[in-house]
């Protein structure tokens, strides 16, 4: 059986086109400009990998501008709309899509945390260390301010033990449900007893520390809380529970028993490396088949910022994370240690509704100034049809339905789409329609 890992390699009849590249920049990051995606194709596919995990620097005046007042004013709304900018600049934008997964991972909020500065170093862990050894951002988490204190490891002491963040490392963050048994969480309690925060930061307090040896996941010793971490991590089933998550957030949100045993033994092979094992999956047979392209539902930051991105616009990131809020992705406040629930939880009838409307805003202008303005990005042409092809050449990768050609055409030739706000108007029938909501 031949591997869906192995790279995919252009045919004449299977081209890296505009479909394709427009799937790999919104996959790995948060989508494009039409100019981006053509220049993409004539670079070719593995130039087109190569660029979504470029190093190329994120620090410039507005990105400093954006962090410092993060920092300065400690408001949650800043460290969103510092998050919202760096994905927005386009940079490094895999790193961008990684710190977005691993926040739903580690899913902390400031709601109970009380501390933006904190949430803004656990994005920046993310950032640093959301492509490297796993090992290395489980040591990293497992003394994070923010998620010890989202989590009760305040409260957890030789004497007073608290089981919190022990049964969330194993359920939620390295090995999955029904992997593990009780004794072991209260033995892992135990082996993290002492990580508190102390005036934001993480302290070890020595004399809180359960010292006595402990039994976790078939192991004895007198490990602590860095121990768990190696002994977790080394599970067979933590590797498959990554490659389930990372395929699910990739590739398709049900993948396939064979996908996963794949991807589990690429990444145990890889060394246990996020970005080795991530950068296979991109360049792979199964991330660019038919089976990947549009099969998830966008999240309001895909949805809106793929708005942006794809129109190659600049909006303010303040108003755009209000809009957040509101559709229900508040970035630094996930509503539980679960994450966003995604996919199909994102639509029904009163939030299509409301992502609809929202879009509307942002190609009027309404969100901030939306520049290129939605005039000037269809200004080639008058005639109808060629109107049309270019709102969906800008949106949709030049690919749309006949069904949903022949609407748009229908839409362009009415009275609705004359006058100064005809052109959002078109921007916003061809966002409105389903493949547009599909990632």
């Amino acid at each position: 059986m031949t591997s869906v890992l192995l790279p995919w390699q252009p045919t004449s009849a299977d081209r890296f086109d505009l479909r394709k590249a427009g799937h790999l920049l919104r996959r790995a990051g948060y989508g494009g400009s039409l100019s981006e995606r053509r220049d993409l194709v004539r670079g070719g596919v593995e130039a087109a990998v190569a660029k979504v995990f470029s190093d190329g620097a994120t620090a410039t005046d507005q990105g400093e501008q954006w962090l410092d007042a993060a920092f300065a004013f400690a408001e949650i709304a800043r460290v969103r709309e510092f998050r919202i900018w760096l994905a927005l600049s386009g940079r490094r934008p895999l790193q961008q899509r990684m710190s977005a997964f691993w926040h739903g991972h580690f899913a902390t909020s400031n709601k109970k945390v009380q501390d933006p500065r904190a949430m803004l170093r656990q994005f920046a862990t993310f950032d640093r260390l959301g492509l490297a050894a796993f090992l290395e951002l489980a040591q990293a988490m497992v003394r994070d301010p923010a998620l010890l204190r989202w989590l009760d490891n305040d409260s957890n002491g030789k004497d007073h033990p608290n089981e919190n963040f022990a049964r969330e490392w194993f359920e939620l963050f390295t090995l999955g449900e029904g992997n593990y048994q009780e004794p072991d969480v209260r033995e892992a309690a135990a082996a993290f007893t002492g990580y508190h925060v102390a005036n934001g930061e993480f302290v070890m307090v020595g004399r809180e520390h359960d010292r006595r040896e402990k039994t976790i996941l078939g192991q004895r010793g007198a490990f602590t809380g860095d121990d768990v971490v190696r002994i977790s991590i080394a599970e067979p089933c933590s590797a498959r529970f990554l490659a389930t998550k990372w395929l699910r957030f990739f590739v398709h949100p049900e993948p396939e028993a064979a996908w996963i045993e794949e991807l589990q033994q690429c990444y145990v092979q890889g060394g246990r490396n996020i970005g080795t094992t991530v950068r296979t999956l991109l360049c792979s047979q199964l991330f660019f088949s038919p089976q990947a392209y549009r099969s998830k539902v966008k999240s309001p930051a895909e949805l809106l910022l793929g708005a942006v991105r794809a129109c190659g616009a600049s909006v303010a990131p303040k108003l755009l994370g209000a809009e957040l809020v509101n559709l229900g992705e508040a970035w630094g406040e996930p509503p539980t240690v679960e994450g966003f629930h995604g996919e199909r939880a994102w639509l029904s009838p009163a939030t299509w509704l409301l992502r609809s409307n929202t879009l509307g805003q942002l190609f009027l202008g309404q969100l901030g100034a939306f520049s290129p303005s939605p005039a000037d990005l269809l200004a080639r042409t008058e005639k109808p049809a060629a109107r049309v092809q270019q709102a969906i050449d800008l949106l949709l990768d030049g690919e749309a339905s006949p069904e949903s050609r022949a609407r748009l055409l229908l839409f362009a030739n009415s009275p609705l789409v004359q006058g100064p706000d005809g052109a959002a108007a078109l921007l916003h029938a061809t966002a409105n329609l389903p493949e547009f909501h599909l990632l």
